[in-house]
């Protein structure tokens, strides 16, 4: 199961408070982001009575939100991120598939506006179609 959290920085620069959305009791804080994960995590196992070390195995997503001037920047930079590795593994299936076709690799880097060196690392990589 994936635990939602919603982390928000305290006022002051003093750190950082967190509330699993969906565990009714859950909230922390910490200095840093990577304390506030440490300490989410107790929170959900202590009040869920989950057995010890389960911790370790949760699924946690951070939503962390620094300020309402930051969060959409944030939030367009996360999105960009994912968008360019989703674009990265089609275009090595668009690699394959068009070396499949015939396409020379300076073709299939033409048609894809990369690099022809770049056609060959990605017509010999192991990528699941």
């Amino acid at each position: 199961m994936t635990y939602t959290v919603t982390v928000q920085r305290e006022p002051g620069d003093y750190g950082w408070s967190a509330s699993a959305d969906d565990v009714d009791g859950a909230h922390t804080d910490g200095r840093s982001l990577a304390e506030v994960d440490r300490n989410i995590r107790e929170a959900i196992a202590v009040i869920l009575d989950l057995p010890r070390g389960a911790e370790a195995d949760m699924d946690i997503d951070l939503r962390i939100r620094v300020g309402d001037d930051v969060d959409p920047i944030v939030d367009d930079a996360r999105a960009a991120r994912e968008a360019a590795a989703r674009a990265a593994a089609q275009t090595a299936i668009a690699v394959r598939q068009l070396r499949r076709r015939g396409l020379s690799v300076r073709d299939t880097a033409r048609v894809l506006g990369i690099t022809s060196g770049r056609v060959t690392q990605l017509d010999g990589a192991d990528v699941a179609a």
